[in-house]
């Protein structure tokens, strides 16, 4: 497979990285990741910005624009084949002389580009719905920006497969009281029988789907609301939707030991959903 790194594209298993890679000896670095359908990028736009304020919030200088993101992804599509599957960024801090907690405020940023096929999911998920299970968040504080610091993540994606689940349901305490932040790779909605309820943008990530999904539930005249979302209160939810780049609107009919239906809203939204991908299809092709 080829990938681009700071200018070039070469082979995957190059050695392009160096030891002293900030975020390979820090983690300091953010990523994004974007659908890849027919060759195009839906909401590119969307990633890359939210990719360049978490670059300003950190002081990390953004090395490529918008149209050569885009131009670099066409590329690496075309080169290895991959139609339908998923463009991932990277930026780094760049390069220590040697390794040192402090940096300095003028570093050239590490980029890595590489499109690749999709991730391999039951498509049966979208028909009969997804087992979660419920996981502490024990994330940092800076979880509304997608940093490489990702073992937390790794650690709760993987305790989902060792019960046989696709994604955990993450949970942060307050005051002694659970409440729901986000899953592993993705976020969640409910329907609590008359309304969306979403959990509030509080050190969680501004999922781009999630925005999309309440943006056509608003244009569906269906009252959404962001809010704490407490762990207790999800039993008596009406419907669950996990939500992602690559999920997209994924239907949830377990937690733990919770049954949900897989309901009017959600099948709504879904094909709502996905009728906005075909249209963005439409559009560029």
């Amino acid at each position: 497979m080829k990938v681009f790194f700071n200018g070039k594209i070469v082979n995957s298993n190059s050695p392009i990285v160096s030891a002293f890679d900030r975020g390979m000896t820090f983690g300091d670095g953010l990523y994004d990741v974007v659908k890849v359908i027919n060759g195009k990028f839906p909401f590119i736009e969307d990633h890359v910005k939210r990719l360049e304020r978490s670059s300003k919030f950190f002081k990390m200088k953004s090395r490529y624009s918008l149209s050569e993101i885009e131009s670099i992804a066409l590329e690496l599509s075309s080169v290895n084949g991959v139609e339908d599957g998923e463009l991932f960024l990277e930026i780094t801090r760049g390069t220590d002389t040697i390794r040192d907690h402090i940096f300095e405020e003028e570093y050239d940023p590490n980029f890595l580009e590489v499109v690749q096929p999709l991730r391999k999911i039951d498509r049966n998920l979208w028909e009969t719905g997804a087992k979660i299970v419920t996981y502490p968040d024990m994330r940092h504080g800076l979880c509304e920006h997608k940093t490489i610091d990702l073992l937390p993540n790794v650690l709760a994606k993987n305790y989902a497969h060792s019960k046989d689940a696709y994604e955990v349901l993450m949970f942060r305490t307050q005051n002694g009281r659970k409440y729901v932040t986000e899953g592993g790779s993705s976020s969640y909605i409910f329907f609590d029988g008359e309304r969306i309820v979403a959990p509030k943008i509080d050190n969680i990530l501004p999922s781009i789907t999630r925005s999309k999904v309440l943006s056509i539930a608003k244009s569906m005249d269906l009252e959404v609301i962001e809010r704490r979302v407490w762990l207790d209160e999800v039993r008596h939810m009406k419907e669950v939707m996990l939500l992602s780049t690559v999920s997209k609107v994924m239907p949830v009919v377990k937690i733990d030991d919770m049954s949900f239906l897989f309901g009017e809203k959600t099948r709504k939204l879904a094909s709502a959903f996905e009728n906005l991908i075909l249209s963005y299809r439409a559009k560029i092709s």
